[in-house]
């Protein structure tokens, strides 16, 4: 297997992935969210490359949120994105954070059921994109 390294990023590491995966559309700058500068930005790494990453937002002292969570299409459907996830969940969770919230596009809802996050509230559509609300509960919470 390869080496790989998953810690804390720059903004600009997470920039081109976000755009690729999630916004091909969108030029670069656009791809940066209001808060992202205070965000903590995490990545999956192999031979120094940003193949994952995701970014955690300050909520309240108990809660955060994931937003921009992305891997490149070639390292998809490989466990390097649950890798990426799993650890970070860890981490909220170590640091005492009870709660996680995000908003999972209408492809990826699947994925986060498979960490038991739960809908807590109505779906919203942005830029032609369908988002469901969910969360987990990271008290009682367990990450494998």
């Amino acid at each position: 297997m390869t080496p790989y390294h998953i810690h804390q990023i720059q903004l600009e590491d997470c920039l081109p992935l976000r755009r690729d995966i999630l916004w091909p559309s969108f030029d670069l700058q656009d791809c940066i969210e209001p808060g992202d500068e205070n965000a903590i930005h995490y990545g999956y790494l192999i031979n120094n490359q940003v193949i994952s990453c995701l970014s955690v937002f300050y909520r309240t002292p108990s809660r955060r949120q994931i937003r921009k969570f992305a891997t490149a299409s070639k390292y998809q459907n490989q466990r390097i994105g649950s890798t990426l996830f799993k650890t970070v969940l860890q981490k909220l969770k170590n640091d005492n954070v009870s709660s996680i919230y995000l908003n999972a596009r209408s492809t990826a809802v699947r994925f986060y059921e498979k960490f038991n996050f739960t809908y807590f509230d109505t779906e919203f559509t942005k830029n032609n994109v369908t988002f469901f609300p969910m969360e987990l509960n990271l008290i009682n919470a367990q990450i494998e």
